[in-house]
């Protein structure tokens, strides 16, 4: 079988990941109303999704020693994310519901790693940054359809909708026996030696800050706009210009860091959910449509740039551990965000929703001093000094 060029490879990676996306938007929507119905509690659904996400975390470590047989790492992967949307239906148990959620982790992160790995290690330096905003505007548009497709079928069969979601995962594992290399043997080499990932903290803190205003200050919108007496029809409006904000802004954003800088965007984007989390709680009307949108273009390019920050600092040799690392960040983010937002909600009100993630953007920024004008050596010039 003929080797497609990198074009071609990012062309049927972000079309596999969208399949793959879709399966999760939907099992992520529609999983809490399967246990809702099942007269579950409220935090045996937040563990449900935890489980989720805690599945990733552990999983992620690991992947990098599976890239000698990277195509069979996501067939893999994808198969068990594809099975387990399908089988959780089927199920009516909470040890089997939430074992489902555990395997469905782990099939994300041996889906992810190696098909991002691909990305960065094929991205020419100039165009890193536009290539990884279309692979994730690809999981963002599948996310989005398998968020907002589902429940509408609910009230016909409570299985299709899962049925469904697995299938289109399951059919596009095909894209990847064309798009992903049988193994990856330079992704993950420790000949290069030791390197010093603190001074990653840019990157990493921008994947767990993502994961965790996504987890957590995403998860409360709905309860907070309603705590501030809009009607549920005008905060599903504000709730859908957040997420066309994170489906629109991929592309164009990650295109302007490939010609500004990936560092600075990264963080003019941290800087703006900072002042956007700081001005929302006393904002109404369309400057809150427009913050909104903000926050969501912000917080949605936040992912692509850190990956694609990594991959301008890392050896090529060390790209799988590090986007392993990146995605263990990110879902560490997920699962601490409900928690820390919602114990923060139970002592000062909702209020201390956005206060909360204000705090956390502060905290990335100022952990990151020096790296914030893109002035640290890029990858390219780190391995020149090597072979020097």
């Amino acid at each position: 079988m003929r080797k497609p060029g990198p074009r071609c490879t990012l062309l049927l990676i972000s079309l596999a990941s969208f399949g793959w996306a879709i399966s999760f938007g939907l099992l992520a929507s529609l999983a809490p109303l399967t246990l809702e119905d099942a007269d579950l509690s409220a935090t045996t659904i937040g563990l449900n999704t935890s489980l989720y996400y805690l599945g990733v975390a552990l999983a992620s470590p690991w992947v990098p020693w599976l890239l000698g047989r990277a195509r069979l790492t996501v067939l893999v992967g994808m198969f068990l994310d594809g099975l387990t949307t399908v089988a959780f239906p089927l199920v009516h148990d909470v040890l089997s519901w939430h074992l489902l959620r555990l395997i469905s982790g782990v099939g994300t992160a041996m889906s992810l790693i190696p098909m991002e790995t691909l990305v960065n290690a094929q991205a020419a330096s100039q165009e890193r940054a536009s290539r990884f905003g279309f692979y994730a505007f690809c999981v963002a548009l599948g996310l989005t359809l398998g968020s907002a497709c589902g429940v509408p079928l609910m009230p016909y069969s409570a299985h299709l909708p899962y049925f469904i979601g697995g299938a289109i995962t399951l059919l596009a594992m095909v894209l990847v026996v064309w798009g992903v290399p049988a193994q990856m043997a330079n992704a993950n080499d420790d000949s290069t030696g030791w390197h010093p990932w603190h001074r990653e903290r840019l990157a990493l803190g921008a994947g767990a800050v993502q994961g965790f205003l996504e987890g957590g200050t995403f998860a409360f919108l709905t309860l907070y706009l309603l705590g501030r007496d809009f009607t549920e029809s005008f905060a599903g409006l504000l709730i859908g210009t957040l997420f066309s904000g994170v489906l629109v802004a991929q592309l164009p954003m990650c295109w302007l860091a490939d010609r500004w800088g990936v560092a600075r965007c990264v963080v003019a984007c941290l800087v703006m959910l900072l002042i956007g989390s700081l001005l929302t709680p006393w904002i109404a009307g369309i400057a809150l449509f427009l913050t909104l949108f903000v926050l969501g273009a912000c917080c949605g390019a936040l992912y692509p740039l850190g990956l694609a920050l990594l991959g301008e600092r890392v050896p090529t040799s060390l790209l799988a551990r590090a986007n392993a690392y990146y995605l263990t960040a990110n879902c560490l983010g997920s699962l601490a965000g409900p928690l820390v937002i919602g114990l923060a909600i139970e002592f000062f009100g909702l209020a201390a929703l956005f206060g909360v993630g204000a705090v956390a953007v502060a905290g990335v920024l100022l952990l990151a001093p020096g790296q914030t004008l893109g002035t640290l050596p890029s990858r390219a010039s780190s391995c020149q000094r090597r072979a020097a």
